[in-house]
């Protein structure tokens, strides 16, 4: 074991890579004895996601399954599909639970997995000296087949330059990354042999370089290919047994002392592998930057994932701010978002959070990096020197010009107002507030007076300027004012985004649209009740949502159903006899989250299973207007009913792509933010 350990490890922490060895980036697969015979193992050995108990069991191995089976066939789909079931498997195991794959079958349809980031591997080493390669499933790999035509379309805005082959519609940025994603990962130097002859080698070379500097394509190294949760027990066990045995130490010391070591490597390792400033080196033929050739480039799947953030935050500040303000917020969102914290952070994946202090530390620290990080800090003269002429501020904000002697007057008369007896046309008499009630109106008069001052913006109206610093400046001011910290002030006119209190309320926000959509808007008031109340009885949302006690069970009875509200029995006698018990209510928002993105996990598989039996149903009429005679002259060579045919189905799968990519971007709410 102790040889695994340090031979894992040491050929993570070498870069052989950096320094442009390696030429290709297939993977070995570990060699065994070799099977020419199909294995005739029983088929219920491996779960299969065929029937509708196990599609709804199982939704995200559903998705995945089918997002493999559309891209890679029916094999690979089978080998994801075990590997989701059972966990880690060696190729032997793969083979004697799959029926018709052989040995080499495996292999071959491995290598395609490894290649395309679907699979990870590690090689482990027995006390016997028996050396076993171990499979695990990637669910980087599944993202990108989800993401895949997203992230052609993104590149495509991102990078507008056009390539110059009259064949291809698309950026000459997004059609690198097709290929790539397509492949797996490529070097400059084999992109550029199979290149076509219409795109100068100094065009390309420079679209890589803009690539890299940008974090869109970084170098594959061998930390790709291994299990995060596996190289952390590497790096902690060998730390561990680093230290010697005849230390005085105890056993919980030693444990935080190399947990502690074992952190700082492993933040160096994902550093190392994710720095793309040793990639880019000088042309000596032309003193200008270039890519090294031999080093194999991927798809940098979390530098996407922060541009779907920044759309999600960009919508949500439209929806409670202004459309101004939020476009203001956007330019400032990718400003920063480079060097903005990522979606994920490897440690969670480690089983650290099971530790409530090592919990709190990774909170903590991510906090600070939201604010301390170089480059995530910005001020209104940054924001303006990105603003695009179609953004027009002028007249998006009014300015309040207050007189001393008018607000003392109105102060006066408002006392007044106040202190008058109101009667009715009956001669009853309308009561003063009660003390109580009248410390809480004049707290919320307070509140609101604070906020009226902090949206008074002093600026000039006649400013003609559309891209005025000091407009910019206000509206950034005005998402810093706000209930929800779309912005948080570090000191005066310099703003940074603080990610782990915005994403919480973003969650909280789009679970509440979907509520009101599927549940109506009773069911919102009843859970914001239980969440700001936290465990309350069915007396207390009566009195507190304003609704009819008869809505108020049938609603509960809803959100009990789907997860959203959680029920708990409170006895009241010793004997815990259940006609004396009180029933209370609470929410558990991680929960239902949670299931609410098995939900929608489940939605976006079933639409792509359904796309793929219409496709099946429809296959001999698709290859037919599919093959090269015929394309172009459909209207010639196909039967009128053939015709109606393949228009209904383009139509479905049309329309099919449009409720996936609506699904998505809500989906992705509860799984990547």
């Amino acid at each position: 074991m102790d040889s695994i350990l340090n031979s894992t490890v040491d050929a993570l922490t070498s870069q052989g890579q950096a320094n442009g060895n390696n030429n290709t980036t297939t993977p070995s697969i570990a060699n065994g004895s070799n099977t020419n015979n199909p294995q005739d193992s029983d088929p219920n050995t491996t779960i299969s996601v065929s029937s509708l108990e196990q599609r709804t069991l199982a939704p995200e191995r559903f998705l995945y399954v089918e997002l493999v089976k559309s891209h890679l066939g029916e094999r690979a789909s089978k080998m994801v599909e075990l590997l989701l079931s059972l966990g880690r498997l060696s190729v032997h195991d793969m083979v004697d639970k799959l029926t018709n794959f052989t040995y080499e079958s495996a292999k071959a349809t491995l290598v395609s997995l490894i290649q395309l980031r679907c699979v990870r591997y590690l090689e482990e080493t027995s006390f016997s000296g028996k050396k076993t390669t171990y499979y695990y499933y990637n669910e980087d790999g599944f993202l990108l087949f989800l993401y895949s035509g997203s992230i052609i379309e993104e590149m495509h805005n991102y990078f507008p330059q056009r390539a110059k082959s009259q064949d291809s519609k698309l950026s000459l940025a997004a059609h690198i990354i097709q290929n790539i994603l397509s492949l797996g990962s490529v070097t400059l130097k084999d992109y550029l042999q199979s290149a076509s002859s219409d795109i100068s080698t100094h065009e390309l070379t420079a679209m890589f370089v803009q690539l890299v500097e940008s974090e869109f394509l970084i170098p594959i190294t061998k930390l790709n290919y291994t299990p995060i949760n596996d190289l952390w027990n590497l790096l902690f066990e060998k730390e561990y047994k680093l230290i010697p045995r005849t230390s005085t130490l105890s056993d919980l010391k030693k444990r935080t002392e190399a947990k502690a070591k074992a952190k700082e490597q492993f933040e160096n390792l994902l550093n190392v592998s994710n720095n793309t400033s040793k990639i880019i080196t000088t042309d000596p033929r032309t003193s200008l930057k270039t890519v090294i050739k031999t080093i194999p480039l991927t798809f940098n799947l979390d530098r996407f994932l922060k541009i779907r953030r920044t759309k999600q935050l960009t919508h949500f500040a439209k929806s409670r701010i202004s459309s101004a303000s939020s476009q203001v917020y956007k330019i400032a969102l990718k400003l920063t978002e480079q060097k903005s914290p990522n979606l994920y952070n490897p440690l969670i994946k480690t089983g650290l959070l099971q530790d409530l202090d090592e919990a709190i530390g990774i909170k903590e620290e991510l906090e600070l990096k939201e604010e301390k990080t170089p480059g995530v800090t910005f001020n209104a003269i940054d924001v303006s020197k990105h603003m695009t002429p179609y953004i027009n501020l002028t007249g998006t904000l009014t300015s309040f010009v207050k007189k001393n002697s008018n607000n003392k007057r109105s102060n006066d008369e408002s006392n007044d107002a106040n202190n008058k007896r109101l009667k009715t046309e009956d001669g009853f008499t309308i009561p003063s507030l009660p003390a109580g009630l009248e410390s809480i109106q004049e707290d919320d008069n307070e509140d609101q007076n604070q906020n009226q001052n902090q949206d008074d913006m002093e600026f000039d109206e006649n400013d003609t300027d559309p891209h005025s610093i000091t407009l910019i400046n206000n509206h950034l001011k005005l998402l810093a004012s706000s209930k929800i910290p779309f912005l948080q002030e570090t000191r005066p006119g310099v703003f940074y985004v603080p990610y782990s209190k915005l994403i919480p309320m973003l969650k909280s926000s789009m679970y509440d649209y979907i509520l009101v959509s599927t549940l109506g808007p009773s069911a919102m008031r009843i859970r914001r009740c239980i969440t700001v109340n936290g465990l309350v009885s069915e007396k207390v949302i009566t009195q507190t949502a304003l609704m009819k006690e008869k809505d108020i069970r049938s609603t509960i009875s809803s959100l009990i159903k789907y997860n959203v509200v959680e029920i708990q029995e409170v006895p009241r006698t010793a004997d815990r006899a259940a006609s004396r018990a009180v029933f209370l209510f609470r929410c558990n928002e991680k929960q239902s989250y949670n299931f609410m993105k098995q939900n929608l996990t489940w939605n976006i598989a079933n639409l792509l299973y359904k796309k793929e039996i219409l496709r099946n149903e429809n296959s001999t009429l698709l290859t037919k207007a599919n093959r090269d005679d015929v394309k172009g002259r459909e209207a010639e060579l196909l039967l009128p009913s053939e015709l109606n045919q393949l228009k209904m189905v383009n139509e479905r799968e049309l329309n099919t792509f449009g409720r996936i990519s609506r699904v998505l971007s809500l989906w992705e709410v509860f799984s990547l933010c």
